[in-house]
């Protein structure tokens, strides 16, 4: 077991509030780059923390100790949404956003909730349908922010803007649906980035990877009914019937899709006439 393996097993058997969100991004990274001083990267966060404290006006209001961390780390730092190559593996993984001051969404959205937890402001992840977002506060006073475009607090009216852009205009609104503006725990954050990495390896054709990022997921979520449906394939695929029909079967008790099921039920019958291979 590597030591990123190591460290989603111990995640998983962690109550959501104990779970430390940096460690666990680092860990996502940790997979697909052997050898990385998570350590080396945690010490960065804290000293951009650091950083971004000096210039922090705490006597202020919520708005402009936002729009103080918002001038620091997208003007005066640099970081910025990577719209040249959005799916680049390396824009999930947060020790090279911090390096190459560049991301995507959810990452932007990790390094702004770390670094914002460590001037005491409360923010949290909200996993908005399309696009990661990050809320400061609760309640009325709360203020939902899109760090991928440095940091802009977006109104009522744009929220429900984006979703008709989504889903059609009068479908969904936030007044409808609040709970779309829920705080995301810690674990749906780390699955999310996951679900990313899944995506882009899928499309790369890299199934090693692929298989490492569909097992972590598992790992903090183990009923999952699309992660456990995509690596029972990938694992068919790969010859692995045993792993293959564990997989699925488990998939078919979990799962509430009754296409999917009955297809995902065909293969389970396919994979059970055909001899075991040891791997």
């Amino acid at each position: 077991m590597t030591n990123a393996q190591h460290v989603f097993a111990q995640l998983a058997r962690q109550p959501d509030e104990e779970i430390d969100l940096a460690t666990g991004a680092l860990a996502v990274s940790g997979l697909f780059q052997p050898g990385l001083a998570a350590d080396d990267t945690l010490a960065s966060l804290d000293l951009l923390a650091a950083q971004a404290g000096e210039r922090d006006p705490e006597q202020s209001d919520l708005f402009d100790r936002v729009r103080a961390l918002n001038q620091f780390l997208f003007e005066e730092i640099g970081f910025v949404g990577n719209q040249d190559d959005f799916y680049d593996p390396r824009n999930s993984f947060l020790d090279q956003v911090l390096s190459r001051r560049l991301g995507i969404p959810i990452t932007l959205s990790v390094l702004y909730i770390e670094i914002a937890a460590r001037l005491g402001l409360p923010a949290y992840g909200v996993g908005f349908p399309g696009h990661f977002l990050v809320r400061i506060g609760r309640g009325d006073t709360a203020l939902m922010l899109d760090v991928y475009a440095g940091g802009v607090a977006l109104p009522e009216s744009e929220l429900d803007q984006r979703l008709a852009d989504l889903y059609g205009q009068g479908t969904l609104s936030i007044r409808s649906h609040p709970a779309l503006l829920r705080p995301a725990t810690k674990r749906e954050i780390l699955v999310r980035m996951l679900r990313n990495l899944i995506g882009i390896y899928r499309d790369r054709g890299e199934p090693v990877n692929r298989l490492a990022a569909l097992t972590a997921s598992l790992t903090l979520a183990p009923d999952l009914p699309d992660e456990l449906r995509e690596r029972g394939l990938l694992y068919r695929d790969l010859d692995y019937a045993p792993a293959a029909l564990g997989d699925l079967r488990r998939f078919v008790e979990v799962s509430d899709d009754a296409e999917q099921i009955a297809a995902v039920t065909r293969i389970i019958d396919e994979l059970g006439g055909q001899p075991m291979r040891l791997h």
